[in-house]
């Protein structure tokens, strides 16, 4: 065989030692450990080891009798004959020309006998050797014993490849998993000229209620269904990859853009037929994204964040399917600055505060409440919009914190008006999350005794859609605050599907209209109508009526003639500061001349 030919059978040899022992760490697995043992109590010998043969050692994933965890490959006897798939023996190493003068047999651990059965993967390609080793020469191994050392290695290769496809493969679909991907991406070289296409075939929340619906068995059935639509849907020899919980991964080859939105076209075709689990036939809600490896980003596994960020943005597209996009990029990457930085900024002493914006009773003109509302000043970004960042703490824990900063600030506040002689109820805005157990309660409850405030002081305000995540839960919750002598208030009503049983259920003591409804409130308007209507209905229901977003003199004045309640907007006042607050409030509260 020539030099160039055994050059290229080392490489070959090279990618399979990669391949199937460089995720294991020495002397880690059981099944390994207890073969070397199994060796040494049979030969009784005092050293054994799965030796692998790397670039410039030997390295011993297992070892009985052998301190070092590796020796230089130059020194080692399992590196001879790897060609071979025989068994190499050295009854006495001293009398071997090849060996005598070895530094293992001149110095520690002096091996005076060696036998070693080849690891082989495939016909002339060995990962290294099992090997035993003697202090003392030993007569020829029989040809029983030869043939044990033989199956054992056969064992030791096979535990190789059974630990590869667990680490690499997904046990549900059987498809290489998130960890083979990412090794693929960092070895072949050919992925950086290819389109790596990401699947969601649903989103998260869908899955969980199905789950709950159908049980465990239809994720199941649902992922392999899937499976089985795609490898349909892909080209011939196309690499399928399970990288998640509810994902799928492919790499096809670089194509012209027709022929990419094509491929495309039909998985998203693939999965809008009813994919059947069991006897339920389903439909999927896939989003796709994809990205040109290579040109668009570097070939790394920060590709697998990329596009999994963007499934969602793709599955509200009209095709399904969306190409790697530097600004959403950038928006996701933001999002994820403010994530991790939401736990800092919670005990920062100044990077949150506390505005408050005046609601007015529209039958005195009077501020009667006040609107808490939470601003975060990022000590890199600058102000940061409550919109922006609590719909991001709410996918997170971050959320629990926020309120609880919150409601112990607004208590805080509360106690410091008091000490001013000034009276004033201030309204919570808490999320869904919050309502899910008893931990707001005890977080209010202990704020409310900490600073002496009255429960009469305070109103939570939730949106309608904390009432369809567990009705009966959230109900449970909201009694407990209203027998302690908290308001409760629905906000944003009318900006959804508003279910008018829950009005007549709930403990609530007020309902505020979204700001929405007002946008385009002209005479005769369908608006005009729903608002006029909605009042009448709420006030039948004795709730207090408040209509957020008032901001123009007929706002205040149709409201205020329809009936409702309190008014709450730039037309009065913008949100301010405490001590702004206070001083408006001294002056009477300066109104638009229309009120005086």
């Amino acid at each position: 065989m020539g030099i160039s030919a055994i050059a290229q059978d080392e490489r070959l040899r090279l990618v399979e030692v990669d391949r199937l022992t460089s995720s294991i760490p020495n002397g880690s697995d059981p099944v390994l450990n207890s073969v070397v043992s199994m060796l040494c109590s049979y030969f009784g010998v005092p050293t054994a080891l799965v030796s692998i043969i790397d670039r410039d050692y030997q390295v011993f994933k297992a070892r009985m009798g052998m301190d070092a965890e590796r020796t230089p490959r130059e020194l080692s006897f399992c590196a001879h004959g790897l060609l071979l798939d025989a068994v190499l023996e050295v009854c006495d190493t001293t009398q071997d020309d090849r060996f005598a003068d070895n530094a293992l047999v001149t110095g520690d651990p002096h091996i005076r006998y060696y036998a070693g059965a080849s690891l082989v993967v495939s016909p002339g390609l060995s990962l290294g050797r099992l090997c035993i080793i003697d202090q003392q020469a030993r007569p020829t191994l029989s040809a029983r014993d030869r043939a044990l050392l033989v199956n054992a290695a056969d064992i030791v290769v096979a535990r190789l490849k059974s630990i590869h496809k667990q680490h690499f493969f997904d046990p549900m679909t059987g498809l290489p998993n998130r960890k083979r991907f990412e090794a693929d991406l960092n070895e072949v070289h050919a992925f950086k000229s290819q389109t790596a296409v990401f699947i969601e075939p649903i989103s998260a929340s869908a899955m969980d209620g199905l789950v709950k619906a159908l049980g465990v068995e239809f994720f199941v059935q649902f992922m392999l269904a899937v499976k089985e639509a795609l490898f349909e849907a892909l080209p011939s020899g196309a690499r399928l990859y399970r990288t998640g919980t509810l994902s799928f991964l492919t790499v096809l080859e670089r194509s012209d853009p027709a022929s990419l939105q094509g491929q495309l076209d039909s998985i998203v075709a693939a999965l809008a037929r009813p994919l059947h689990c069991g006897r339920v036939p389903v439909f999927a809600d896939v989003g796709i994204s994809f990205l040109q490896l290579g040109i668009e980003t570097d070939a790394s596994i920060d590709n697998l964040r990329l596009l999994a960020s963007m499934t969602d943005t793709a599955r509200r597209s009209e095709r399904r399917w969306l190409g790697y996009d530097p600004l959403i990029d950038a928006s996701l990457r933001r999002s994820t600055v403010l994530l991790n930085a939401l736990e800092g900024a919670l005990i920062a002493p100044d990077q949150l505060h506390l505005v408050y914006q005046p609601r007015i009773d529209l039958s005195v003109n009077r501020c009667v409440a006040v609107e808490a509302l939470l601003r975060w000043t990022h000590p890199a970004l600058g102000s940061i919009s409550p919109a922006e960042f609590i719909p991001l703490a709410e996918t997170t824990a971050s959320i629990r914190g926020i309120t609880r900063w919150v409601v112990r600030h607004a208590c805080e506040q509360l106690a410091a008006w008091r000490a001013d002689g000034l009276d004033m109820v201030v309204s919570l805005n808490i999320s869904a999350l919050d309502l899910a157990d008893g931990h707001l309660f005890d977080d209010l409850t202990r704020a409310l005794r900490e600073y002496g405030v009255d429960p009469r002081h305070l109103e939570l305000e939730f949106t309608e859609s904390a009432l369809v995540t567990d009705f009966d839960m959230v109900q449970e919750q909201l009694q407990r605050f209203r027998t302690l002598g908290v308001a409760i208030g629905i906000d944003d009503f009318g900006s959804g599907y508003s279910n008018w049983v829950y009005l007549r259920k709930i403990p609530a003591t007020s309902v505020k209209l979204d700001r929405s409804l007002l946008a385009n409130l002209q005479p005769g308007s369908n608006e005009w109508h729903i608002i006029r209507n909605l009042v009448s209905l709420l006030r039948d229901l004795r709730l207090t009526v408040v209509a957020e977003g008032i901001e123009t003199d007929l706002h205040h004045h149709l409201l205020r003639g329809w009936g409702c309640d309190q008014g709450q907007g730039y037309y009065y006042a913008k949100p301010m500061s405490p001590a702004d607050l206070a001083g408006w409030l001294q002056k009477g509260g300066v109104f638009p001349a229309t009120l005086n």
